[in-house]
């Protein structure tokens, strides 16, 4: 596909088309969402935890307190036994893991990966906002890795908006692929136990660490991951040629060929393969939106049965 217009909606992310998905964020309800993992063999559920809690103050401790909530420190310098209050915290962080490799760029139904993705990350982030949780985004690509503070209310959407808009702007300058698993080993350094981490990408570069990551995040937060392609990537195009333009050069693409079309299957097997064993293994629910869906249904029946739409996609792509 050609180089991406500034005033074209399909190719470019604007702040128009992630503010317009607002209105959509009324028909989610993250917190309604009870048993968020899939339900593939072998694997555990995984509950979406909530709010977290913060320490209110310290009291002498009574009979029936939790010891594991013991006040040591104030214990020791009062000789009487105290024990730590906590409330419910008011606000939790949710952090949107956004994408923007070069691989993104790149769409033959209705819009880029990239349109898609932000598109996709605005609603979950309004969705986060209405239900008074804090918002903050990390991206990661060929323009390297950025992070935006997690900030409650219109204040943090709009900083998320301008994020994604940068985040696609221009093409990075190294052609360098920004792996997933480095980005999740930096959110694991900044995130809050009882966050909720939305990863939006087509994980193409997912990395030799993602599923340890993945897993270590689980612990103590809450993880879910959409992943957005095109139709072009998941079925065998028809025999003929393509022409492709990539950030570098433009290409033929010729699908005529038996060992082009040999070897598109088995990128896809391997592809596949991938996000079973360091996506699906690491318990993390996985939906697939492609360029082509009636994306905001999609990820509406996607989040109500994560499991049920992702076998429904290796059933058609696998």
């Amino acid at each position: 596909m050609s180089q991406p217009s500034p005033h074209n909606a399909k190719t470019t992310v604007t702040a128009k088309s992630l503010v317009e998905t607002r209105p959509h964020a009324r028909q989610f309800n993250l917190t309604s969402i009870k048993k968020a993992s899939s339900a593939i063999s072998g694997l555990h559920d995984s509950r979406f935890r909530g709010r977290g809690m913060d320490y209110q103050e310290s009291r002498i401790y009574q009979n029936g307190d939790d010891i594991r909530n013991m006040d040591w420190r104030v214990t020791a310098r009062t000789g009487i036994a105290h024990t730590k209050l906590f409330q419910e915290e008011r606000e939790r962080p949710t952090y949107l893991v956004v994408d923007a490799n070069d691989s993104m760029r790149f769409g033959t139904k209705k819009q880029f990966k990239s349109v898609l993705a932000s598109k996709v990350a605005a609603l979950l982030g309004w969705s986060s906002v209405q239900q008074g949780d804090r918002i903050g985004i990390m991206s990661f690509g060929s323009n390297g890795l950025h992070i935006g503070k997690a900030t409650a209310g219109k204040r943090g959407m709009m900083g998320v908006i301008s994020h994604l808009i940068k985040a696609f702007d221009s093409v990075g300058k190294n052609q360098e692929h920004h792996p997933l698993d480095q980005a999740l080993k930096q959110l694991r350094t900044i995130i809050r136990p009882g966050s909720l981490v939305i990863i939006v990408s087509d994980f193409q570069t997912l990395g030799d660490e993602s599923k340890r990551h993945l897993l270590q995040l689980r612990k103590h937060n809450d993880v879910l991951a959409v992943k957005v392609s095109d139709p072009f990537e998941n079925q065998l195009p028809l025999p003929a040629l393509y022409g492709v333009q990539t950030s570098q050069r433009a290409k033929v693409l010729n699908t005529q060929l038996d060992r082009t079309q040999k070897a598109m299957r088995e990128r896809q097997s391997r592809h596949i393969q991938a996000l079973k064993d360091n996506i699906i293994k690491a318990g993390v629910p996985l939906i697939p939106i492609q360029t082509s869906d009636n994306w905001v249904s999609t990820l509406k029946n996607g989040l109500t049965n994560p499991a049920l739409a992702f076998s429904h996609w290796l059933g058609a792509n696998g």
